[in-house]
């Protein structure tokens, strides 16, 4: 099928127009970092397609350098939106250089179209690649339908690029005057223009998806210590019993108890107490395995299930935790804080559906107290049952 290009161009105006209300919208009603950024590169799409579109109207220097200007600057913006979305860094140089090339590459070959165009077509796919490394740079751990809709709309876009610049490098195809009625350049406007609106797409969904998981963490995380909250540890465990429950498996349980926190918090300070309890949380973390279970329960109280852990084991790893704890005191703030924790620990040889979890959770919390009543500082066994 070939399209009448003046017309796919009227089109390409129309959409860009229609989608950068309906992101300005969206933006207006709920903050997303790069929304903005990504409708300024919308405008700035159909500014490229209603000076181009307007080639024979105005001066081909106008509509070649500006044009292109334009669509180079629209991927700039993109790359900044995609920047501040996934919360990276970039040098300006690296993506304001290719827009300022792609001027003077307009300017220098305005009469020579097939070099113009190969050397656009590079530069347009070291853009699109900038965009890709910001779309997954290192560190990157939220991948969802929006950024892999993104991600192959860039890619389909880079290797369209790619072909025409090596087309017309080695001759595989002719050079067509502008605004011609032929397949490839109907191809390769499809692309590009169904490529803004997927990338558009992606992006927004991408941003709804990323709020979500946020507001998934908020639910289900302690924003202190990342540990899971006293819901999602629930959860946790309930799963986790019943499968111990069903099998025979054997079960451990911790409560953890930092001990004279008050007196931390009154004599240092709130950001000092904070730093305690981060620090006790991340050690945690480090000694358990990964299917161990860790929360936060309290103001200096966290909870471990410790699943297919007999006794011994438990009293071991509590004991790392411990002794780890007790040798690395928390500097804060100038200040120098030994930090010493109490365990009350409850273990199940063989867990048996006699034995809840607010039975367990209560008489490891009285371990607990023994623990504190007898000093500190130490580990008291709440009870081992041998299961039937």
């Amino acid at each position: 099928m070939i399209l009448d290009i003046p017309t796919m161009y009227f089109v390409s105006v129309i959409t860009n127009v229609a989608m950068t209300m309906a992101v300005m919208i969206v933006a207006l009603r709920q903050f997303i970092p790069g929304l903005s950024q990504l409708a300024w590169g919308l405008v700035a799409n159909s500014g490229y397609y209603l000076v181009v579109g307007a080639r024979g109207k105005i001066p081909d220097l106008l509509a070649i350098g500006l044009g292109n200007t334009l669509g180079a600057l629209a991927l700039a913006l993109i790359l900044q939106a995609v920047l501040n979305w996934r919360r990276a860094r970039m040098a300006p140089i690296l993506y304001f250089t290719p827009v300022v090339l792609m001027l003077v590459v307009s300017l220098i070959l305005v009469e020579d179209r097939e070099s113009r165009l190969i050397l656009a077509s590079f530069i347009l796919c070291y853009q699109i690649a900038l965009i890709l490394w910001a779309l997954h740079r290192p560190g990157n751990k939220i991948v969802g339908r929006g950024r892999m809709i993104m991600a192959i709309t860039l890619m389909v876009g880079m290797a369209s690029m790619a072909y025409r610049g090596m087309a017309l490098w080695f001759g595989w195809h002719e050079v067509t005057p502008f605004q011609s009625r032929d397949s490839l350049n109907t191809l390769f406007y499809m692309i590009n223009y169904l490529g803004m609106i997927f990338l558009a797409f992606g992006f927004v969904l991408g941003s709804v998806e990323q709020s979500a998981e946020v507001n998934r963490r908020i639910a289900r995380e302690d924003p202190l210590t990342g540990l899971a909250n006293r819901r999602a540890l629930f959860e946790a465990m309930d799963r986790l019993f019943a499968i111990a429950g069903a099998s025979g498996q054997p079960l451990s349980l911790m409560i953890i108890d930092v001990d004279h926190f008050k007196q931390v918090n009154d004599r240092f300070g709130h950001q000092v107490g904070d730093a305690v309890l981060q620090q006790v949380a991340e050690t945690i973390k480090q000694r358990l395995r990964g299917n161990d279970i860790v929360g936060r329960i309290g103001g200096e109280e966290f909870l471990a299930v410790l699943p297919d852990t007999p006794p011994n084991g438990a009293m071991r790893v509590a004991e790392e935790l411990r002794q780890t704890l007790a040798a690395k005191p928390v500097v804060k703030e100038g200040h120098e804080i030994e930090v010493t924790i109490s365990i009350g620990l409850y273990c199940s040889e063989r867990l048996t559906s006699t034995e809840t979890t607010d039975a367990m959770i209560a008489t490891a919390d009285e371990a607990l107290y023994r623990a504190k009543t007898k000093g500190r500082n130490r580990i008291e066994l709440a009870e081992v049952s041998t299961g039937a």
